[in-house]
């Protein structure tokens, strides 16, 4: 049945009446005004066009075309056909009704700065007020600022956060407040001091049946490691895990049972490594790339990378936070202590080294200290990945050994019961708390939180 075009840019165009029929696909080197019309469309969702609206299907429309269909998850040749041009209208009627659109949450509806912005009369502020509102909804949506947090302050951070969200609501992500992007933050975020609840994408995690996860413990001087190895085991036999293949120490040996997920079958197995399993950084990348769930608790080598031998040795290190080109060109930070950089110098980086797969969806964890330092690689570095189909657990301060057992522990109980990732963080950050007390120290803000979790809910859809 052929499309009816509802948007006032697209509407009546006669061209763009045969494409919705099917009659005509408009391709690089078409000329007229369905070409006009489709450019204004671009133009209008904030797509920059070299030569504005000329009428000509020239290389600038094909790249704008083609950055429009990927966003809507469309990789093939960058045509105008009845799909795109549908979603194409149904994104532009979205933007007309801006127009006529009112601030309601009551994050936003009082705050007379966005009130201009949404009426496209003030770009956002670098700083103030209604800054922190647009992040302290973007944390509620559960899109990550793990660095500065809302802290009134428009900076690299918060335009990453942005572009995540953009990217799930299939707005143009480039990083910027714009009244469309205000517009979906105000329909979707939580009422003020509510945060949102998601939940790892279960349905995206179980594969033939199988939850398969992969934990590695890490090396640990003064044998630490060894004592959390023993409660892990201890704690997974208690949860009513099986042990079964091979027994050698040096294996690496595989537990699993039946899930516990509402709706679901089937079982999870966990594969876990450590000190004592041949190569063992083999083995955790092993993890890392064909298991849905890689866990990792142990040092983080000062934001080096997971480790599984002594420090002064490059043999098992995992390398996320040295080694790039990236690093050496200044785009990416390298790990904060000189003399674990110079350790690990001339040794390649892991996530460059490794290939992933991009049509499957996977959650990493990284138990150690401040392993936020791990996150701008983890999202420039691996190839296929973003966060739509990687989610992260990290810390965000310094941890202690005497917990590296429960930590695994606890993501894995949490995913055999399918709760959400804020019952998961909220039992580590709990722990984490409890370990300082007992200590005599006191800190404020979250010792973990999932990055990558926002979008996991449906995206929009034309309706």
């Amino acid at each position: 049945m052929p499309i009816e075009l509802h948007s006032k840019i697209l509407r009546g165009v006669s061209d763009l009446q045969r494409v919705a029929t099917g009659e005509l696909v408009l391709v690089r080197g078409a000329r007229g005004e369905g070409v006009r019309a489709m450019q204004r469309g671009l133009l209008a969702l904030g797509y920059a066009l070299l030569g504005g609206a000329d009428g000509v299907f020239g290389r600038s429309s094909e790249s704008g075309l083609r950055s429009f269909r990927e966003l809507h998850l469309r990789f093939a040749a960058a045509v105008l056909d009845a799909a795109t041009l549908a979603l194409l209208d149904a994104s532009l009627v979205r933007a007309e009704a801006v127009a006529s659109y009112t601030l309601v949450n009551p994050r936003f509806a009082a705050d007379p700065q966005l009130v201009r912005l949404l009426q496209g009369r003030a770009p956002l502020p670098r700083r103030g007020d209604a800054v922190t509102r647009v992040q302290k909804a973007l944390l509620d949506l559960l899109f990550s600022l793990p660095r500065f947090g809302a802290d009134g302050s428009l900076g690299d951070e918060s335009r990453e956060a942005l572009r995540q969200f953009q990217c799930w609501q299939r707005i143009r992500p480039g990083g910027e407040a714009t009244p469309l992007t205000l517009m979906a933050l105000d329909q979707l975020a939580p009422a003020p001091e509510q945060r949102i609840t998601r939940y790892p994408e279960y349905d995206r995690l179980i594969r033939d049946g199988w939850l398969t996860v992969t934990v590695a413990i890490g090396y640990d001087e003064d044998s630490n490691d060894l004592r959390e190895l023993s409660e892990f085991r201890t704690g997974l036999v208690g949860d009513g895990f099986t042990r079964s293949g091979s027994t050698a120490e040096d294996a690496v040996h595989t537990y699993s049972r039946a899930l516990m997920i509402p709706g679901h079958t089937g079982g999870m197995r966990v594969r876990l490594v450590s000190r004592h399993t041949a190569d063992p950084e083999e083995r955790y990348a092993d993890g890392l790339v064909q298991d849905s769930v890689c866990l990792y608790a142990g040092h983080a080598r000062y934001g080096t990378g997971p480790d599984f031998d002594p420090i002064e040795s490059t043999a098992e290190n995992f390398v996320i936070g040295v080694g790039a080109p990236q690093h050496l060109s200044g785009e990416l930070e390298p790990g904060y202590d000189p003399h674990m950089n110079q350790i690990l110098r001339g040794v390649p980086n892991d996530l460059i080294t490794r290939r992933f797969d991009p049509e499957r969806y996977q959650l990493w964890a990284f138990v150690g200290c401040t392993t936020r330092h791990y996150l701008d690689e983890l999202r420039t570095l691996v190839a296929g990945k973003r966060s739509d189909n990687l989610d992260l657990i990290v810390s965000t301060r310094p941890l202690y050994w005497s917990d590296s057992g429960y930590y695994p522990l606890a993501i894995i109980r949490g995913l055999l019961r399918g709760q959400s990732i804020n019952a998961i963080t909220a039992a580590m950050c709990a722990q984490a708390v409890a370990t300082e007390k007992s200590l005599g120290i006191e800190k404020t803000g979250d010792a973990f939180f999932g990055d990558g979790f926002g979008d996991d809910a449906p995206a929009w859809t034309p309706t």
